[in-house]
């Protein structure tokens, strides 16, 4: 295919913005021998699956052979420019014995279903964040990718930024002493949303919806339901930016220390529930301690996550750069033997790790982590109490009946974990 016709056909599917495709992905290059490159199927290609189809598309040893999506111009046009199949069931790619690995950009509430029935079909996942729409969910997926042996790669990009990188690693190698305190900021979730019923769109059709919904309950179709914000913030898909942006910085938090693991975690706090439409929790507020180390988890305008060691010094990591109380603390930084995993392309990583049967740098152990928090958050919101989660048991510590309840959510048949 060529080049100027792949990009009028990513225009046609919504992805305008420039970036580079290397000449093999277009069929007109030399390519590694077929044994060694890693078929993928991408699942979910609108918004920011489109932005991931082109980062695979970027990386060396590997194609995209084939796209799953509700909407129908988008796989027919991104199938084409792939030179692969399109389809509306994410199973037919599943089927394929030929393909490797899948991505999952799809809706929050799809991502943990989807990625299980990969793994049960020994795919290999790149899953965006957040990760479950519960605690089962997220505990489930650990558990069923552990006893299929595929790898999993997390869209916390941020560990692919090399100052993030020296951030967390400095924390690791002891600049600043033991950590003490962590302070945690996210952009803030929201409300409103307009919940009027109306027609489906003809691109999506009634099949196309059925399939978006998938497990999610049954609803009329209103179109903020299936654009942004709706797909992040609509409680039965989401439990909003607790999950959906806070995973960044929290991912950071548990990259840079183990404080989540060190004992008993309580969380609680404050929040605000949206409506009419818009309903997860925005403008938030937590108080957390990871063992004895005291966390602060806010909904603010940025994305922070700050460091604070036993004699004030700090680092403080952030997706835009990277500080710190004092600069000789991240200066001269010994990387000769470093601590965490080094990946300077997210896509590329998850694609080597395929390839070489080696862990990725955002792996499934520490997405569970990390996602926990966030669950935890809006179990103590919602319920307006103290939650106390065991991290060795991984399991809440003397619920409430309305806690408990709060652990897993029924999915709307035929769809099970």
């Amino acid at each position: 295919m060529k080049r100027r016709d792949f990009i009028q056909f990513l225009t046609a599917a919504g992805v305008s913005s420039p970036f580079l495709i290397p000449s093999s992905c277009l069929g007109d290059g030399e390519k590694a021998a077929a044994s060694e490159r890693v078929n993928i199927g991408c699942i979910g290609v609108g918004g920011r699956g489109a932005q991931v189809f082109r980062m695979m598309l970027s990386c060396s040893n590997a194609q995209v052979v084939a796209v799953a999506d509700c909407y129908k111009s988008r796989r027919e046009s991104i199938s084409r420019a792939c030179g692969g199949k399109g389809f509306l069931d994410f199973r037919e790619i599943l089927e394929d014995p030929s393909i490797d690995a899948v991505t999952v950009c799809t809706p929050d509430h799809w991502h943990v279903p989807i990625a299980l029935y990969a793994a049960r079909a020994k795919k290999s996942c790149y899953v965006e964040k957040p990760l479950g729409l519960t605690l089962e969910q997220v505990l489930m997926c650990e558990k069923v990718f552990a006893e299929n042996k595929v790898h999993f790669q997390y869209g916390t990009q941020q560990r692919s930024l090399s100052h993030c990188h020296l951030g967390c690693e400095m924390v690791r190698q002891g600049r600043i002493g033991k950590v003490r305190e962590i302070e945690v900021y996210s952009p803030n979730g929201g409300t409103g949303g307009n919940p009027t019923p109306c027609p489906i769109p003809e691109n999506l059709g009634e099949d196309g919806y059925e399939r978006w919904l998938g497990p999610a309950p049954k609803v009329p179709y209103c179109a903020d339901r299936c654009r942004p914000s709706g797909t992040y913030w609509i409680y039965d898909q989401s439990i909003g930016y607790l999950g959906g942006w806070g995973a960044h910085p929290l991912d950071i938090m548990v990259w840079g220390c183990d404080a989540d693991l060190s004992g008993l975690v309580t969380v609680e706090g404050t929040g605000k529930i949206g409506e009419p439409l818009y309903n997860t929790v925005y403008d938030w507020d937590m108080n957390i301690m990871l063992g004895d180390v005291k966390v602060k988890f806010v909904a603010t305008n940025r994305d922070s996550t700050k460091f604070i060691g036993e004699n004030g010094d700090w680092i403080d990591v952030y997706r835009a750069g990277l500080k710190a109380s004092s600069p000789e603390l991240i200066a001269d930084p010994d990387l000769s033997d470093p601590v965490l995993t080094v990946s300077m392309h997210h896509a590329q990583n998850f694609v080597d790790a395929v390839r070489f049967d080696r862990t990725p740098v955002s792996c499934l152990k520490d997405a569970v982590r990390s996602d926990t928090i966030s669950h935890l958050c809006d179990i103590a919101v919602r319920t307006k109490s103290k939650v106390v989660w065991d991290p060795a048991k991984r399991e809440l510590v003397n619920p409430t009946p309305e806690q408990a309840a709060m652990v897993s959510r029924p999915m709307r048949a035929p769809w099970t974990l």
